[in-house]
């Protein structure tokens, strides 16, 4: 519990590391009827897949300097020398990221999209489909963010973005079937699915990757 609790005053005190990606997410949906006079009154037509790529890019923002400041101070270093369950410190981090941030946009997004459909229903669903997505996409940034260690966030996220396509493209028509009452519960449970392995894999890998810049 300890871990867990520095964890969030580290991430705390980084006021643009945890506030600037929700503030970012907001700005794009408070955009999005603003820009669009020719949908004002069809505006989730194109609602759903401008939610899901603002939570992408909020998560991608929000993984920018994850590891950077231990890497820079040698902290990352402290903690594999004196520490055998480096894996379970970055999913401790991931973990933490998601709740200050992952956690807000998911009920933001469940705000937005009601306030959008005015359907209690459908955004019930989405508030769920924007937890799983955001931690999905939270950690397949993170491994982006590993990396790219020490050579900019670009190169990390030029690599995970293609990995993070096919999770778009399964909340689309995740919103698809739910409108129409058809097998949108199975592409829930794909999801769940994809992030229960996504989960027990990447902090093992993002170890590994982390370990070898260091060597």
């Amino acid at each position: 519990m300890t871990t867990y609790y520095l964890e969030y005053l580290k991430l705390k005190k980084k006021l643009r590391s945890w506030l600037g990606p929700i503030i970012v997410f907001i700005l794009i949906m408070v955009a999005y009827p603003l820009t669009v006079e020719f949908l004002e009154k069809d505006l989730e037509k194109g609602f759903y897949s401008l939610l899901w790529i603002s939570i992408l890019l909020s998560m991608m923002f929000s993984t920018e300097d994850i590891f950077l400041e231990d890497f820079n101070d040698g902290t990352l270093e402290q903690i594999i020398i004196s520490s055998s369950s480096f894996p379970f410190m970055i999913a401790k981090k991931i973990f933490i990221y998601w709740i200050m941030i992952g956690l807000p946009i998911s009920a933001l997004s469940f705000l937005f999209s009601l306030g959008i459909t005015k359907d209690l229903n459908l955004s019930l669903f989405v508030i769920f489909l924007a937890m799983i997505s955001s931690y999905i996409f939270l950690n397949l940034f993170v491994f982006g963010s590993a990396l790219s260690l020490n050579k900019g966030s670009v190169l990390g996220a030029l690599i995970t973005m293609p990995i993070a396509l096919p999770v778009l493209i399964v909340l689309g028509k995740s919103i698809i079937a739910l409108q129409f009452g058809i097998n949108y519960l199975e592409l829930l449970l794909l999801l769940l699915g994809c992030l229960s392995i996504i989960i027990s894999t990447v902090p093992f890998i993002v170890s590994y990757v982390i370990k070898a810049h260091l060597e």
